[in-house]
């Protein structure tokens, strides 16, 4: 008998272990599965880090698994991503980009909530710089193309396309060369927008016809020169001033190009927009449109006003350097010469008692900043427009005084003089000592094909070519190289006398 209950004892206790196994086996089971839906739906933004960790926490120890503990290592990894998005997007919103993107690489995929918004931001940030650094690469920026690549180079080694851009520009600023042929040097005055006003048959149309420019032939003089590889350089990359004993001494500089391009210096006499322009087929003023770009006032034919940035020389130029940015060498777009008897710029900043001097005066210091920050260099054209081989010294002490008085408040200090006519005067000139006592120290005249440029102690001059409807009809042969003359020439001129 009691072997009989000895046996029926021992079967209860095994059975009873063995149901206990289970059952601690199940709920360890139950704990996986539960604890696996509970990151799952943290990883959807479904449930809380919280709500994870609390459930982890009252595992007990001898209950957690293998499972359960790369699951609990799952669920950190999630939160460390949760938290770099977080970051990323805060970034991203106050326009931090590199700072948002390295936090945004360390989003992972198994973070469902945030992963692929993730990646579209990364994407985003990175089609930015490289589309930025892409816009410096074509103006010849290479330098500053490639240091925009390098701020976020660290953090994007999953992405090769920063490392090829980066050995693309490298290679070629490595191909700019030494250029040494001849500089040429080209101007304009105002354009004629409406040749029927200007070409009336009146006492002016001589003039026009002569020493001015279509808005036609303009655009396609620049079409031409783009195509047939001329590149706008600016003035101060032909030499540079260095101060020995405090004097200024002009060296010059080893200036490098793209293969095959040829540079040109443009120059802009008389944007001023004279008295005798009204009314005559010409702009009316330079101003600011409402995206800030400089543009031109224009009163139309049939009364209407026109604010746009196709009417002459400086807004063309800055439309066309935008569509082909490789036509301007690190963004260098021409040099712009005024006098001050008539204002400047269409404004009457010469009349000190005018109502609107203040408002004139501000407006046209905007400009001017505009113009200096788009590639436009600003200098004097003198006062009166005087034509120094006929004046004396004391008509030019008080011109170039009055210049600087009225004039460099708006635009600046220069030291770019255009001498008026092409008048120049000899260098041991009192009159051009009276020059150089104001700081200029780059001169330009009018003459040929505009390719003259002498270097001397501490002074450069050039002479410029005219392109105008006087040059295309007498010196067409100066200007065969730039653009074909029949594709140019407006056909509403008059003849030619």
């Amino acid at each position: 008998m009691k072997k009989q209950f000895f046996l029926v004892s021992l079967v209860i206790l095994i059975v009873g272990i063995s149901v206990s196994c289970k059952n601690n086996k199940v709920e360890a089971i139950n704990y996986d599965v539960e604890y696996k839906s509970l990151v799952e739906a943290f990883s959807k933004g479904e449930s809380s880090y919280k709500d994870c960790n609390d459930f982890y926490q009252n595992i007990k120890e001898d209950k957690i698994t293998e499972a359960i503990s790369e699951l609990s290592g799952r669920m950190n990894s999630i939160n460390d991503s949760k938290n770099n998005f977080a970051l990323g997007k805060e970034k991203y919103l106050q326009e931090q980009w590199v700072e948002s993107y390295k936090f945004l690489s360390n989003v992972i995929a198994e973070d469902e909530e945030n992963y692929n918004e993730a990646v579209e931001k990364k994407n985003e940030i990175m089609s930015t710089y490289i589309n930025e650094a892409e816009v410096l690469a074509l103006g010849y920026y290479y330098d500053e193309a490639i240091a925009k690549l390098e701020e976020i180079a660290p953090y994007s080694k999953d992405d090769s396309s920063v490392d090829e851009k980066l050995n693309e520009y490298n290679t070629k600023k490595g191909e700019l060369v030494l250029y040494e042929g001849e500089v040429r040097n080209i101007f304009f005055h105002s354009l004629i927008v409406f040749p029927e006003l200007a070409f009336d048959g009146d006492f002016m149309q001589r003039g026009y016809n002569y020493w001015m420019t279509t808005v036609s032939e303009y655009k396609k003089m620049l079409e031409q020169m783009y195509e047939r590889d001329y590149i706008l350089i600016d003035i101060n990359m032909v030499y540079e001033t260095e101060y020995v004993d405090d004097k200024p001494v002009i060296k010059k500089k080893d200036l490098y190009l793209p293969k095959g391009k040829k540079p040109i210096i443009l120059s802009l006499d008389d944007l001023n927009y004279y008295k005798y322009m009204e009314k005559d087929g010409f702009a009316d003023r330079l101003v600011l449109d409402e995206d800030g770009n400089v543009a031109t006032f224009t009163k139309l034919p049939d009364g209407g006003e026109l604010v746009a940035r196709d009417n002459d020389c400086v807004p063309i130029t800055d439309v066309f350097v935008e569509e082909h940015p490789d036509f301007s060498f690190r963004g260098a777009k021409g040099v712009i010469g005024f006098t001050g008897y008539e204002g400047i710029m269409g404004y009457r900043t010469d009349l000190f008692d005018s109502p609107t001097f203040e408002e004139d005066f501000k407006t046209t210091k905007a400009i001017a900043d505009k113009l200096k920050e788009t590639g436009w260099r600003l200098g004097s054209h003198s006062y009166g427009h005087i034509d120094f081989q006929k004046k004396g010294i004391t008509r030019v002490k008080k011109d170039t005084k009055q210049w600087n008085d009225e004039v460099i408040p708006i635009i600046g200090k220069t030291n770019l003089f255009i001498y008026p006519y092409g008048s120049s005067v000899k260098k041991d000139d009192e009159r051009f000592k009276e020059l150089q006592k104001y700081g200029f120290e780059v001169f330009w005249g009018v003459g040929g094909r505009g390719a003259t440029l002498r270097y001397y102690d501490d002074f450069i001059f050039m002479d410029r070519c005219n392109l105008d409807g006087f040059k295309m009809n007498r010196g067409p042969k100066q200007l065969e190289d730039l653009f074909d003359i029949d594709y140019v020439y407006d056909k509403s001129r008059p003849k030619f006398e």
